[in-house]
């Protein structure tokens, strides 16, 4: 159990689209309001068209339970287009027929001073997240609850392994764009 869990333990980690990787900040406790674990950073190349790359990343994770490398997922994903990115929902049943986001990975390229275009990954706690929760009350303290989630979602980690190559790729194709 613990070799599979190996990503979520260093969920935190870099991804690198090239060698000079955006260093890390992570966690954010706060970001737009909204408690976050910040997964991953990869700061783009200068040449890299950030329209072409944030379709082209939509389109990787919009097809991951396509290409039959990745399925099954445990949960069913909901993929929704961000203006500079991508937001991959993990969903749960709430009620019959209901379905709620337990956790939401959001990819998005923003503008940092002196470093130009940086994909940012981060990972929410949705809606649904203690939907049916049996072990008692979410951890008080907001990294906490977020790892603890984190570490109950298997998905998370196949979604995580597969992004560093859908990044390389991404950039590619966004640069001859």
């Amino acid at each position: 159990m613990l070799a599979q869990r190996s990503y979520a333990a260093r969920a935190r980690s870099v991804v690198s689209a090239r060698p000079s990787a955006f260093t890390r900040r992570a966690p954010l406790k706060c970001f737009a309001q909204r408690d976050n674990l910040q997964l991953a950073t990869a700061k783009l190349p200068a040449a890299t068209s950030v329209p072409a790359f944030a379709t082209a990343m939509y389109n990787w994770a919009a097809t991951l339970t396509a290409s039959g490398a990745n399925y099954p997922f445990a949960l069913p994903l909901q993929v929704d287009r961000l203006p500079t990115g991508f937001k991959i929902s993990m969903l749960k049943a709430v009620t019959k027929g209901q379905f709620g986001s337990a956790a939401d990975i959001e990819a998005t390229v923003e503008e940092v001073a002196g470093e130009g275009s940086v994909l940012f990954v981060r990972f929410y706690a949705g809606p649904a997240a203690d939907a049916d929760r049996k072990a008692g009350a979410a951890p008080a303290d907001p990294t906490a609850r977020l790892e603890a989630l984190i570490s109950g979602l298997v998905d998370v980690d196949t979604i995580m392994q597969t992004m560093p190559r859908a990044i390389r790729k991404a950039v590619q194709i966004a640069s001859t764009a």
